[in-house]
């Protein structure tokens, strides 16, 4: 099911210049309107380099009425300032966007735009064992993927750029097709074939207020029924049918300028470059840029002279009050970069500094770049967030946006770029102004696997029963916010300290012991595990069977009581959620998602509902605490807590007292694989639960467990994950999940595009493979994004991984394609061509080829039945909630 992000011509035929353009050729073409139109179709807040992008490109797509505006002027802004650094070494989704833009600036330069093009290459520089490992793991990434990149030793890197310093380095990455160009340059010829297209401009026009409008007064305020009716600016009032929020730094202050406010979770901070006096040993002279992540720094060659930039490990936040002259509170900060740019390129020392400038710019609380239609208002959209480099986004995200706004719906692979992926959190002032700080320094961060967390901004979303998890020894993980228990400490005394995270490792984790005691009590015991996370909504009134049978692909139509599991699809056929619908009555459904769709998944259900006031949404996500309990002894447990049958049949549910707790809805399924229950608990009682549920559990062993035991539980049993294996541009078929599917219904979204993959048949497939001669011990793990090869050539990559402590071999998932098809050249994948046993799988884990054996089928790891205890003494202890009376259950 392929989507070509980026993948239509550059240009429909760009003008050719006979000499290069400058910014006087620009100011006396592009001509300014001094005061805007009274309606334009689509009003574009922002004249930096992405606003002019997206100018540029809606233009290309064949729209006609674009007003640019500006408050300051056109082709201006902070991203004029930028490094002007291209960088591909990256991941895919990121690539696809860079590559884009070095293809576009590529063409400028051709049709005779001189923007300063020069694709010089870089070296990507490691000082540590670690560091380089994680290059080289890199490397052996995004090579099979098309990326040109080498390995290099210290000596090769000298020879690449005889100025650098080597003695302490480990060696570095060398990338070919890395470029740089003059950002201002860039904006300006956007700018300009975007006016040549007929696209307007207005400077000097701030704006003041967007106004949105339902179309049907009678119907919800979501976003499919409110839209973009005006903008309101210092100069007039606009009326528009689409608003595009380019405005850089102030796109958050624009953003609460509707009503609703969107919310835009950006922060601005300070980000400097010093550009040193020329020097004569660099006319005529060709340089690779040097990104130096152990110091966090990085540099390129401006002419005969070297410009340097970092991003610090502890950033300065900035205001728009704020001036961005230099002080001398700034020299002392950016000092200590400095001196490492002169011991990585001694030649610094014998020159000064021409100028530091303070360039700010806005960073996501994540460090992606921000794009998408805003789930507060249609027809309202965003691009923002570029992370102190504008250039390197500017053209992919603008083709993005124009293709999305032009189709009207996003391109599947553009999933860790949406604004959707926040919640209103994340929008929250202290909380960016505390995350950003971090944020800037992660860019260059060695990122360990399973370790990888923020440290600012944090216990902030919990469960109710977050302080019981952590005194019991929680190491937690963030996720949307919410902190999770990935592992306990075991032995760990209320009255120690909060355990941390032991250092990070590319190999065995160092709790590897933790993770595989919990893995066990879920087989042979009984575990809890805190899943409050996942986001919950109730979806109600009289068309709700309808409305479902549309966006699912399974047959909601089910009896009361009963649990349906199913995906919902884009038009792609490609998965937009992976759920779990409760029918709690004929005209009710409780919908359980991934932690990750709380905003998504609502935005993009809203975007669906009829126009007739007949179905309800509502987000319950923080109104219940979710315990799982699950392992054989799960259902003796739980009988001990209620006089409730609880003896019930798979996917179905009941509504129970439980303890002193009412209203306990008691699913009999769990996210592991393993028999148990997931109680669903009104968060006024989740405290007395947790402490009576371990109370009682002390009879059969009962342990707290957390997410990444999960995580190891479903990969060994290959159950797919929304976000990891199951995402936009991923279907049923291609992940073996077509039991969900109900071909016999009248319509659903991605109906026909599933039918038509099952005549051609599918392109890739998600397989399992197990590494028979591997040694968990001593070998370096798979991490994800491994390269597979299939008989030495390359055919897809692995998506997770985890140690199978019953299969006793380390296991991976991964998607595999036919090489024609990575060639370019669509071609289906039978049966036979996966299975046949003459074939030689292998799996390239930094650098080690790992033979593995493939697996179409989740193994057969049959569930462990062991006889419970069932006498129960009450054993109080100080500070422990009282004694309850235990039911026995009732007859059914």
């Amino acid at each position: 099911m392929p989507y070509p992000l980026l993948s239509r011509p550059l240009s429909r035929g760009l003008p050719t210049l006979h000499r290069s353009l400058t910014s006087n050729r620009f100011d006396s073409e592009v001509i300014l309107n001094p005061v805007p139109p009274p309606r334009a179709q689509i009003v574009i807040a922002g004249s930096g380099m992405i606003g002019n992008s997206v100018a540029y490109h809606l233009v290309e797509n064949g729209w006609k009425d674009v007003l640019i505006i500006d408050k300051g002027n056109i082709a201006d802004g902070s991203s004029k300032t930028g490094s002007g650094m291209l960088g591909l070494f990256r991941p895919k989704h990121e690539r696809r966007i860079v590559q884009y833009c070095i293809d576009l600036y590529r063409n400028l330069e051709k049709q005779g735009f001189d923007i300063g093009l020069k694709e010089c290459g870089s070296i990507n520089l490691a000082a540590t064992k670690d560091r380089l490992l994680s290059l080289q793991r890199r490397a052996n990434r995004y090579k099979p993927t098309g990326l040109r990149c080498e390995v290099l030793s210290p000596k090769e890197l000298k020879e690449l750029h005889p100025l650098i310093f080597v003695d302490d380095l480990q060696g570095g990455v060398w990338v070919p097709e890395d470029a740089v160009v003059n950002p201002k340059r860039v904006s300006e010829v956007l700018a300009l074939l975007a006016h040549r297209g007929g696209a307007k401009f207005v400077s000097d026009c701030g704006v003041e207020k967007i106004n949105a409008n339902l179309i049907d007064e009678s119907g919800p305020s979501s976003s499919n029924n409110l839209k973009v009716s005006s903008v309101v600016t210092e100069k007039g009032v606009i009326e528009c049918e689409y608003f595009v929020n380019c405005a850089g730094i102030w796109a958050r202050s624009i953003g609460k300028l509707s009503d609703p406010e969107v919310k835009i979770p950006i922060c601005p901070a300070e980000h400097f470059f010093l550009k040193f006096e020329p020097l004569s040993e660099l006319k005529d002279i060709d340089l690779p840029n040097i990104r130096d992540y152990d110091n966090s720094i990085y540099l390129r060659t401006w002419g005969d002279s070297f410009l340097m930039g970092a991003f610090e490990k502890t950033s300065r936040l900035w205001t728009e009050f704020q001036s961005t002259d230099i002080v001398e509170e700034h020299w002392r900060h950016f000092s200590p970069y400095i001196s490492a740019a002169m011991k990585r390129i001694p030649l610094l020392r014998s020159t000064s500094y021409e100028k530091l400038l303070n360039t700010p710019d806005a960073f996501t609380p994540d460090g992606r770049w921000i794009v998408g239609e805003a789930p507060e208002i249609g027809n309202y959209y965003v691009c923002a967030g570029m992370n102190g480099n504008s250039l390197q986004g500017a053209g992919g995200i603008g083709k993005v946006l124009a293709d999305w706004m032009t189709k009207d719906q996003p391109p599947p692979d553009i999933l860790p770029f949406e604004l959707a992926r926040f919640t209103s959190l994340h929008n929250n002032p202290r909380f960016l102004a505390e995350r950003a700080v971090e944020v800037v320094g992660k860019h260059y961060q060695l990122e360990y696997p399973l370790v990888n967390e923020f440290n600012k901004g944090r216990r902030i979303r919990t469960s109710p029963i977050f302080s019981e998890l952590e005194s019991r020894g929680a190491i937690f993980g963030e996720r949307m916010g919410w902190e999770r228990a990935l592992y306990f400490v075991p032995h760990h005394s209320p009255e120690d300290p909060p355990p941390t995270f032991p250092k990070g490792s590319f190999g065995k984790p160092e709790f590897f012991e933790y993770i595989e005691d919990e893995y066990m009590i879920c087989r042979e015991g009984v575990g809890l595990i805190d899943m409050s996370s996942f986001a919950k909504f109730i979806i109600n009134g009289s068309g709700v069977v309808s409305y479902l049978q549309k966006l699912c692909s399974n047959d909601v139509d089910i009896p009361t009581g009963g649990i349906i599991p199913t995906g919902m699809l884009n038009h792609y056929g490609g998965y937009e959620n992976d759920c779990m619908l409760i029918r709690q009555g004929e005209n009710s459904f409780f919908m359980i998602s991934p932690t990750q769709q709380q905003t998504r998944i609502l935005h993009w259900m809203a975007n669906h509902l009829p126009n007739n006031n007949t179905v309800g949404l509502q987000d319950v996500t923080s109104m219940f605490t979710v315990i799982s309990v699950c392992g054989p002894k799960s259902k003796d447990l739980v009988q001990r807590l209620t006089n409730t049958d609880v003896n019930m049949t798979p996917f179905t549910y009941k509504v129970c007292d439980m303890g002193y707790a009412s209203g306990v809805m008691v699913l009999a399924v769990t996210q592991t694989g393993e028999p148990g229950y997931s109680l669903y608990i009104p968060s006024e009682y989740s405290i007395h639960l947790y402490d009576t549920i371990m109370r009682v559990g002390q009879d059969y062993g009962i342990r707290n467990v957390g997410h990444l035991a999960t995580r190891f539980l479903r990969i060994e049993k290959f159950i797919p994950f929304w976000g990891e294996e199951l995402t936009a541009e991923t279907t049923p078929l291609e992940v073996n999940r077509v039991f969900k599917v109900k071909f016999d219904k009248d319509y659903f979204i991605g109906k026909s595009a599933l039918l038509k993959q099952k005549q051609t048949g599918v392109t890739k497939k998600l397989v399992q493979f197990r590494l028979s001669d591997f040694d968990k011990d001593v070998d370096r793990w798979p991490w994800g994004g491994e390269a597979i090869y299939r008989n030495g050539e390359y055919v897809g990559s692995v998506t997770n991984s985890a140690y199978g402590f019953t299969l006793k071999k380390m296991v991976a998932l991964g998607f595999v394609q036919h090489p024609d098809t990575i060639r370019g050249q669509s071609t289906s994948i039978s049966h036979n061509w996966l299975s046949d046993r003459k074939v030689q799988w292998t799996i390239n884990i930094a650098g080690n080829m790992e033979p593995a054996t493939i697996h179409l089928h989740p193994p057969q790891i049959p569930v462990i039945n062991q006889d419970m205890q069932r006498d129960y003494k009450p054993k109080q202890k100080p500070g422990h909630a009282p004694n309850i009376q235990l039911f026995e259950k009732e007859e059914s």
